[in-house]
């Protein structure tokens, strides 16, 4: 009696004080939401219910969704991230400073930190917080946690090496360097806390409709801001934005070669036509190439799944795609763009002046950039340091950077970081890409094969697009470090057991297991597979 009295007690008290912690802490956060819904309520009484409100609101509800479940906060930062674009939502605050005039969130300019940083620092908070109270940290560290930890070493090393040279601005070192630590902090984060296949959905999900929103944005700024002459600007969102539309393309159409959930091939193409149409107004021929390439990997996948299909499709639609270039060969309108952006690499000395003006002043500034490379090879510039013009580049003093950042994002980080942070970034894009390509092999199909090849190519395309055009973006730098999290951590999800699911009727069949991680096929394999 006296012995299981002694063995009961200690686990009578544990399970009392988890009791005692979860009653505080919904105390606590009950506390919290009383007095931020008076606060609120009162600027509202005071200075009348305006947008601003709205939004205030809206990023205190996701605040109290991030102390609730830190994941949560992690969907909230992805989704608000992503759906922002500061051509098309100027007044959008998510990712704008707190100084920022135009923003919804405007306080004052002191405070030259965003939302974005904000919820970054609250998330840490409530994840490590959540350790804390639990006695146990989760932590799993995936295939990509070195390679994102190295570089993020140099870019941190060229911000300091750019301020101790003397003669930096600062504010603009700051701006070029913190985008690209949201990759580092938002991969730790999705490597901790997205742990299922079901949060891998989720994201995904998220992704989908905020790029329908962007769409839906796309659409409203052409009709009322335009009235529908897409052609008279160069483009109506952020550089980044058409790589992310591609991965929508491709993941929308991946789901029906892997017969991805019913919900994702029913609801996706129904989303796409804004989508569409906001990608071609966007203009970029970065975007159209880099889609064509994928496009055509995706056909040894087609070939693998569905030899038929493949013959049906493949050689009517390369016919169609070279009717289509000989017949928009010189239409410089958004209709021709993918055309246009063939014709840059085919036949270059045939392009419109405005596209020749527009490499002509990358080539100088690629000379630029390799002459500031050959005078600091080993150490960089460093951040908030001026690039050497050798050579007199056309005036674009409209942009206030022009002498700090370069469209060729690939030799930039050499040209600010030294060799040793070009050399980790190379690592980084290897490691990530060879992970990628062992995660394809591995999937068993549905939904993840799908995102698996889509977060791949994902990697693929941006750094193509990277290396002809700024891409070190607040965006980008979100959507690759989550990528790069559930890419890493795909195979140890997948991995994971799964509860047979249940018999909905009595006449169905015995519900089969879910399929797991499939075995790395050997090179004869391959070949069988592949010819």
């Amino acid at each position: 009696m006296l012995t299981e009295t002694l063995t009961t007690l200690p686990i009578a008290q544990s399970v009392a004080q988890r009791f005692n912690r979860a009653r505080y802490a919904k105390a606590v956060w009950l506390g919290v939401t009383i007095f931020l819904t008076l606060f609120q309520g009162y600027r509202m009484y005071t200075g009348g219910a305006s947008y601003s409100d709205i939004g205030w609101i809206v990023f205190w509800l996701a605040v109290t969704a991030t102390f609730t479940n830190p994941r949560y906060g992690l969907y909230c930062l992805f989704f608000f991230g992503m759906v922002a674009d500061a051509n098309l939502l100027r007044t959008y605050p998510f990712n704008k400073n707190f100084s920022s005039g135009e923003s919804l969130f405007y306080i004052g300019g002191a405070y030259i930190f965003s939302p974005l940083e904000l919820f970054i620092g609250l998330l840490f908070l409530s994840w490590l917080g959540t350790a804390v109270m639990r006695r146990k940290l989760n932590w799993h560290q995936n295939d990509l946690f070195w390679p994102v930890m190295v570089f993020s070493g140099f870019m941190v090393y060229g911000l300091l090496w750019g301020i101790a040279r003397g003669g930096a601005n600062i504010n603009i070192g700051l701006w070029e360097v913190r985008p690209i630590l949201y990759l580092t902090a938002v991969f730790l984060l999705t490597s901790n806390l997205i742990t299922t296949r079901e949060h891998v959905n989720h994201i995904y999900w998220l992704l989908t409709i905020a790029l329908f929103i962007e769409g839906i944005a796309g659409v409203l700024f052409a009709k009322n801001m335009l009235n529908w002459d897409i052609g008279s600007v160069e483009k109506i969102t952020e550089h980044s934005a058409a790589i992310h539309i591609n991965t929508y393309i491709l993941l929308m159409i991946l789901s029906w070669l892997y017969k991805g959930s019913p919900k994702r091939r029913i609801l996706m193409p129904l989303l796409a036509p804004p989508v569409i149409f906001t990608y071609i107004a966007t203009q970029r021929r970065t975007a159209f190439l880099t889609l064509g390439m994928m496009l055509g990997l995706m056909t040894i996948f087609l070939y693998q799944q569905n030899r038929r299909l493949f013959y049906f499709i493949v050689p009517p639609g390369a016919v169609l795609a070279v009717v289509y270039v000989l017949a928009f060969w010189n239409v410089t309108s958004a209709a021709g763009m993918p055309a246009q952006a063939i014709k840059s690499v085919v036949a270059p000395d045939q392009i419109s002046a405005k596209d020749k003006s527009s490499d002509e002043y990358r080539l100088i500034e690629n000379m630029n950039s390799a002459f500031t490379i050959h005078t600091y090879p080993l150490t960089g510039v460093g951040f908030g340091q001026k690039f050497i013009i050798a050579f007199p580049m056309p005036d674009i003093s409209f942009f206030d950077w022009w002498e700090y950042i370069t469209h060729n994002s690939i030799m930039w980080i050499w040209m600010k970081t030294g060799f040793g942070g070009f050399l980790s970034m190379i690592a980084m894009i290897g490691v990530a890409v060879m992970v990628g390509v062992r995660v394809i092999w591995r999937m068993p199909g549905g939904d993840m094969k799908a995102i698996a090849i889509t977060g791949t190519f994902f990697f693929i395309m941006h750094f193509m697009y990277a290396y002809l055009d700024m891409s070190w973006d607040t965006q980008g730098m979100l959507y690759l470090g989550i990528t790069m999290g559930i890419m890493g951590n795909l195979e140890w999800i997948v991995d994971k057991p799964l509860p047979l699911p249940r018999k909905r009727w009595r006449w169905q069949p015995e519900p089969e297991p879910v399929p797991g991680l499939q075995p790395v096929p050997d090179e004869p394999l391959i070949k069988m597979k592949l010819w």
